[in-house]
């Protein structure tokens, strides 16, 4: 295969790939199109909007509707899934395909300005040699002479081919380089698009998982909770029986158990701020009174001076917000304040800090963590 058809051929390779990748759904047949794992959405959250919303009251009749929504997240958890991973898989096709798409070099052929000099040397001798009988008035001398000329318009030709081919492979190498830069920014773009697709699938078993547990969770938060206070019917009679007194509101509008407990960092999973190694965070609850501990390591740069370990004690009252804020004080001495953010799901925390700006010391951070 000759570089021109190599340059072609990569070409029409770097198109094709584009057009798979600008291709919204997977082949037909495949069960894991976008419109597929959308729809699976769609049927998972329409499923039962007020189930949260009942959870503080509905008690054992919260089970059976935990489980049909847990089924609806399985099934979209599995198509999505399914498609990022067929996604991945055609991604890395289209990787081998551009790997094996190099150009080949040009055959070793003997070089143009070589040639192109030798032929000059030879044009020069045929017109030496033709100008030396060009008055001999002998027919056989003319003849010769003739002869000569002709050689040197032979050569001529020959010297004008050789320039045509030295252009030729100059248009050709240029346009091979300007083909395999190309191919060499598909590969990179190729190679961190078809582990990014892994990495999100990898993540999306790790939601589907969450969600999991999160069902089940919530049925049993449910069932604990305390029976709502029957409603008195006015007219009724009047009960020799003292009335109870008045149960106390929630200390949060969430359950506790989306706070209390302990918590880590998951490989892979949602951070802003500096990257963590890891992070775990335990949090304790008394009479509505919140204590805890967060131990974390961080990523420095190479050659940083700054201390990559976090550690601080934190405490206050639950309040009736969603998100609780507590103050803290580091082991070295500085004050700040943690947020405590429930996720979505059930088992996940997301926890937010700052500290007093200290030379060579962490000081914020955003975390996303998952109950242990």
């Amino acid at each position: 295969m000759t570089r021109a058809d190599g340059t072609r051929r990569l070409a029409i390779l770097l198109t094709g790939t584009l057009c798979l990748l600008a291709q919204s759904t997977t082949p037909a047949g495949s069960g894991a199109s976008r419109e597929g794992y959308r729809a699976a959405y769609k049927s998972w959250r329409e499923t039962d909007p007020g189930l949260e919303r009942d959870a503080g009251t509905a008690g054992q009749a919260l089970t059976p509707r935990t489980a049909k929504a847990a089924e609806a997240a399985a099934a979209y958890g599995a198509s999505r899934t399914a498609f990022l991973r067929d996604l991945a898989a055609r991604e890395a096709q289209n990787l081998q395909r551009l790997q094996g798409a190099e150009i080949q070099p040009l055959p070793t052929l003997a070089p143009a300005p070589d040639l192109l000099r030798f032929a000059d040397r030879e044009i020069g001798t045929a017109r030496a040699s033709a100008s030396i009988f060009a008055n001999d008035p002998d027919r056989a001398i003319q003849q010769l002479r003739q002869a000569f000329e002709r050689e040197r318009l032979a050569l001529n030709a020959v010297r004008t081919a050789i320039g045509d081919r030295q252009k030729a492979e100059e248009q050709a190498t240029k346009a091979a380089l300007t083909a395999e830069t190309a191919r060499a920014k598909a590969l990179e773009q190729y190679s961190f698009l078809a582990s990014a697709l892994t990495q999100s699938a990898d993540l999306m078993n790790q939601e589907t998982a969450a969600w999991a547990a999160y069902y089940p969770a919530l049925a049993e938060a449910s069932r604990s909770a305390p029976p709502a206070s029957p409603t008195p019917v006015s007219g009724g009679p009047v009960s020799s029986v003292a009335p109870s007194a008045p149960r106390p509101p929630p200390i949060a509008p969430l359950p506790l158990s989306r706070y209390v407990g302990v918590w880590a960092f998951q490989k892979g999973g949602a951070f802003h701020g500096p990257e963590p190694e890891s992070v775990e965070v335990a949090v304790h609850e008394e009479d509505g009174h919140a204590s805890g501990t967060l131990s974390a390591r961080f990523k420095v740069p190479p050659g940083s001076a700054a201390d990559p370990v976090l550690r601080f004690q934190f405490s206050g009252d639950f309040r009736a917000t969603r998100n609780q804020t507590f103050a803290l004080q580091t082991s070295d001495g500085a004050m700040g304040t943690i947020d405590l953010i429930p996720g979505g799901p059930f088992n996940v925390l997301e926890v937010n800090f700052a500290t007093d700006a200290k030379a060579g010391k962490i000081n914020q951070g955003d975390v996303l963590l998952v109950k242990q």
